[in-house]
């Protein structure tokens, strides 16, 4: 995005050293006022918000955001808003955000409480994310979430041409991170480590009784909802609860409009297969509905590169696997991976320690 003359805001006046005040009406007045194609410097200083939006064609600077407690869903600091048009031409860069999870209540509503750390939702493109982190959010740490605008055609995706690079995501209650309707995502050099472990005062979010958080987690909500294009890069997912990435897809794979989530690349990462004594270990799944496993793949054009590995994959409904270099290090003997309906796989010169992938 270009960015065509900065406008930098003197924070002063609003906040010095730690804010223990809501600064939301204080810091969204400035917000608005910024010209579009201009920057918003806040220096660096420590604001204590609820939920701050930002417009199209601006950047955001430089600010550490403290999540006030609340009961009240759908709070997150850094919110861009697509609903009712595409936002689009947006940077964050170097904005550091402390979810305060401990003190979020309501967490079983929407979107899982909806307390998030930068929450993308509705329609976006051309969105940079540059040094960026997010921290005990008591939801996840980034969301991009279709929300009420999804198109029912795999052709037409919600978030297009959007990149997080160098920013981290950690012991969130929930995932690191979300998304889904997604073109061309990239994640470059970002760490998604410890989400959805605590299940102390302040416990992950639980399924049937059990801890279920991801280092990111990309998941279907029907038609609309696909992958074309999405790539990580670098990237570290360790010690979350369940899986260092998951992708799950409950929809039909014959139903009108859908296409396979397709063309992703996993490059030179760091993944583990998580701390929950009640899972399996799987660090990287692509799987769905045990009653769409048999039908058109889900899944299809996947590149796993110098993947260093510790637990298992699985490979549920994948059409032309490439798995090449790497090291694979499975807790289970004589396999590293399982799968069902998995087509056109290609595994070569990796270090797999005289185990195989099994599948049918």
């Amino acid at each position: 995005m270009e960015t065509r003359r900065q406008w930098v805001l003197s924070c002063a006046a609003i906040s010095t050293g730690f804010a223990a005040e809501d600064a939301t009406a204080m810091v969204q007045k400035r917000v608005d006022a910024t010209p579009m194609g201009s920057t918003l410097d806040l220096e660096n200083q420590l604001f204590a918000v609820r939920t701050i939006r930002l417009h199209s064609r601006m950047t955001l600077a430089n600010a550490r955001f403290l999540t006030i407690g609340t009961d009240i869903p759908l709070t997150a600091p850094v919110t861009i808003d697509g609903n009712a048009q595409l936002a689009e031409d947006i940077t964050i860069r170097n904005v550091h955000i402390d979810g305060q999870r401990e003190q979020q209540r309501n967490l079983h509503s929407v979107e899982d409480g909806g307390r998030d750390g930068f929450r993308i939702i509705g329609r976006a493109k051309r969105i940079r994310i540059d040094n960026c982190s997010a921290k005990r959010c008591a939801t996840d740490g980034l969301k991009l979430f279709s929300d009420r605008v999804l198109s029912g055609d795999d052709r037409k995706l919600n978030f297009e041409d959007i990149t997080i690079s160098d920013c981290s995501f950690q012991e969130n209650r929930r995932h690191g991170a979300s998304a889904d309707s997604i073109r061309q995502v990239r994640f470059e050099r970002c760490d998604f480590l410890d989400n959805g472990t605590d299940i102390g005062a302040s416990p992950g979010a639980l399924d049937d009784g059990m801890i279920y958080g991801a280092g990111i987690d990309v998941e279907g909500y029907g038609v609309g909802s696909g992958v074309d294009g999405l790539s990580f890069v670098g990237c570290r997912f360790q010690r979350n609860a369940r899986f260092g990435i998951q992708f799950w897809e409950p929809t039909d794979p014959e139903s009108p409009g859908f296409l396979p989530r397709q063309n992703i690349t996993i490059e030179n990462c760091e993944i583990d297969g998580g701390v929950s004594p009640t899972h399996g270990k799987q660090a990287l799944e692509f799987s769905q509905p045990q009653r769409n496993r048999w039908k058109s793949p889900v899944y299809a054009n996947i590149k796993i590169i110098n993947m260093r590995l510790k637990g298992t994959v699985i490979l549920h409904a994948v059409d032309n696997v490439l798995i090449q270099g790497g090291d694979l290090q499975s807790p289970y003997p004589g396999f590293w991976g399982i799968g069902q309906n998995c087509r056109r796989l290609q595994v070569k010169e990796v270090r797999d320690y005289g185990k195989t992938f099994s599948h049918r």
